[in-house]
C-alpha cells in the first residue's frame, strides 16, 4: 500500500501573485519521471495570497508566504523514493494566454513536501474589440483596437507595482504579404466605469477598392520590460468593399 506522502503544489505568476480561483487556478499533473505513471491530477484552489504579498521582501534563504494562497494537495502512497515531474498549466480562465511549466524532484515515502512552487511567465492579453471574424455592414473609416492586459494572476495594470509605464502594448495589423502596420496602444485612463488594464488605439482602415471583402489579421502583444513577461492575442476582421 505504501506510505501516505502529502504533496502541496502552488503556482505563482512571474512578478505577480498566486493563480487563484478568480483566474481559474492552474491544472496540476504529477507523474513518475521514469515510468510516466500518472500519480495525481487536479486544479489549484484558493486565493491569490495575502493583500500585502507584493510588499513582502524575501531573501534567497526564505520561502514566499503561502497564507491565503491557492493550492493543489495530493497524497501519494509511496513504497520507495520516486523522481516526480510536477506540471502546471494555467491560468485556466484565460486559455488563450495559458502557459505550461514543470519541475522534477525526488520525493521520499512519509516525507511531506509543501514547498512545490511553480512560476508561470507571461501576460494575459485579451482583444476586446474588434471581435474575431468581425464583419461590419459597411466599410469603416477606422476601427478601435482595444485589449485587456493583466498579470497571469489576473492582477490589474493600473497602480503600483503594476503601473502602465512598465508595459509595452502593440498592435500589428496584416493583410496578405503587402500590408503590415504596427503601432502602440495607449493606456486608457478614462475607460468606461473606471475599468483598469485597458489599452486602445484607433486604426485607420485602408479603403477597400476591390470588389471582394478583404481579411485583416490583428495581433496585440504586451511586453513587460523588467521581467520579459509577454502575452499575445489575435483576431481577424473582414472589411467589405467601399
Amino acid at each position: 500500500m505504501g506510505i501516505p506522502t502529502q504533496i502541496d503544489v502552488r503556482v505563482v505568476a512571474r512578478f505577480g501573485k498566486y493563480l487563484g480561483d478568480d483566474i481559474g487556478g492552474a491544472l496540476i499533473t504529477i507523474r513518475d519521471v521514469h515510468t510516466r505513471e500518472l500519480l495525481a491530477q487536479g486544479a489549484t484552489s484558493g486565493g491569490s495570497g495575502v493583500k500585502t504579498l507584493m510588499d513582502i521582501p524575501v531573501t534567497r534563504a526564505q520561502v514566499l508566504t503561502t497564507d491565503e494562497a491557492s493550492v493543489f494537495t495530493a497524497t501519494l502512497n509511496l513504497d520507495q523514493p520516486r523522481l516526480i515531474k510536477v506540471t502546471a498549466h494555467g491560468p485556466l480562465a484565460a486559455q488563450q494566454s495559458a502557459n505550461t511549466v514543470s519541475l522534477t524532484q525526488w520525493v521520499y515515502p512519509g516525507r511531506n513536501v509543501n514547498g512545490f512552487l511553480l512560476e508561470i511567465p507571461g501576460l494575459v492579453v485579451q482583444i476586446l474589440n474588434p471581435p474575431t471574424h468581425f464583419l461590419p455592414t459597411s466599410a469603416p473609416a477606422e476601427i478601435e483596437i482595444r485589449a485587456n492586459v493583466t498579470m497571469m494572476c489576473g492582477c490589474p495594470i493600473e497602480n503600483a507595482p503594476w503601473t502602465p509605464d512598465l508595459f509595452e502594448v502593440t498592435a500589428l495589423v496584416k493583410r496578405g504579404e503587402f500590408y503590415s502596420l504596427e503601432f502602440p496602444l495607449t493606456f486608457d485612463q478614462k475607460a468606461p466605469d473606471g475599468i483598469p488594464s485597458q489599452f486602445f488605439v484607433k486604426w485607420p482602415v485602408p479603403r477597400n477598392e476591390t470588389q471582394q471583402p478583404e481579411i485583416y489579421e490583428i495581433t496585440v502583444f504586451a511586453f513587460q520590460q523588467e521581467t520579459g513577461n509577454t502575452g499575445v492575442d489575435k483576431v481577424t476582421v473582414i472589411i467589405p468593399a467601399a
